[in-house]
């Protein structure tokens, strides 16, 4: 059963419920109705969504306090009928539950971390614990990689094998320094709206403020990853990234050419190309003979050309065409 089709058969079951409830005599009802709505629902939810696609326990559990919100409106009170006994039972299930599904998060995380010096891949693979789909994993990884990058990287080397040639794209564009002028126009632009709209509304302004300092989180945390994540030729392969926003491993026998144009590109679909350069402008393209998967913000994509900046893009060409032969 899908999820949608899950979800609405619950709704037309909770609206059932909370309508018939007052119809109902109360011992019958107090005893059915959280045992249905606490019990049966969440039940169901495992055996038809969680376990067919391996989803983590704790995602019964707001299906279970769902229920005994449902159930507490639908009679009145949050001590009617059996809640407070089916309640004092559940919570130790549910803590249970919580400590197992925490301690194979920690060991999934701690397995990612061993693996590689990459943030983005401790939290992605975390993730795909979790959700089990590559698109949300990817998103949710790449907003924590960002508050990594931005609060807790300041000590860290771009991570690179001894063997590795780093070539570096952060200044390519004038990426940086766009950044360095944000950083000194944020936090008097920040403190300016933020006034100027509390005028109107406290609320409003508040909300204005928050977003404009996640904003300014953002872009920190996506300039330090840019430092953080060089792009590396190595034996065997070239690694592209792109900040937070893309990598993929491209083992040089797949490699065809480096195009340092677009004029250069031949005849490439556009929807065979992935453009990461500064402001949409690369300055290097990586043509491969075959697509090769790349991950992005929003899940993997199979392509043949990837754009991107780089401070010395006939370096890194000359670097994979050095690889090549």
């Amino acid at each position: 059963m899908s999820l949608i089709s899950f979800c609405l058969l619950d709704l037309v079951l909770y609206t059932y419920g909370v309508i018939s409830a007052p119809r109902i005599p109360s011992h019958i009802e107090g005893i059915a109705l959280p045992l249905d709505f606490m019990v049966g629902i969440p039940l169901g939810f495992y055996l038809l969504v969680v376990r067919p696609r391996r989803l983590t326990l704790l995602s019964v559990m707001p299906v279970i306090w769902l229920g005994y919100a449902l159930s507490a409106l639908a009679l009145g009170a949050p001590d009617a009928g059996i809640l407070p006994a089916l309640l004092s039972a559940l919570i130790p299930v549910e803590l249970a539950i919580a400590a197992r599904e925490c301690l194979k998060i920690a060991r999934t995380f701690k397995t990612a971390k061993a693996k590689s010096p990459d943030p983005m891949v401790w939290f992605r693979e975390t993730m795909l614990y979790l959700v089990r789909k590559d698109a949300a994993a990817s998103m949710t990884a790449a907003e924590l990689s960002v508050w990594h990058y931005a609060l807790l990287s300041w000590r860290k080397k771009p991570y690179a094998l001894p063997s590795e040639r780093e070539f570096s794209y952060h200044n390519a564009g004038g990426y940086m320094n766009m950044i360095l002028g944000l950083a000194l126009a944020f936090p008097v632009e920040i403190v300016a709206v933020h006034l100027l709209v509390s005028q109107w509304s406290v609320p409003a302004a508040i909300v204005i403020t928050a977003l404009s300092a996640y904003a300014a989180v953002w872009l920190m945390g996506d300039a330090r990853a840019r430092i953080l994540r060089p792009i590396v030729v190595g034996k065997g392969s070239v690694r592209l990234e792109c900040g937070i926003q893309m990598e993929v491993v491209i083992p040089v026998s797949n490699i065809e050419m480096v195009a340092l144009s677009d004029n250069e590109l031949g005849p490439i679909e556009e929807s065979d190309r992935l453009n990461y350069g500064t402001f949409y402008h690369p300055d290097a393209w990586l043509v491969t003979k075959s697509p090769v998967e790349v991950r992005t913000l929003l899940g993997a994509k199979r392509v043949r050309a990837i754009g991107v900046s780089v401070d010395d893009p006939k370096a890194l060409a000359a670097a994979i065409k050095e690889a090549t032969e």
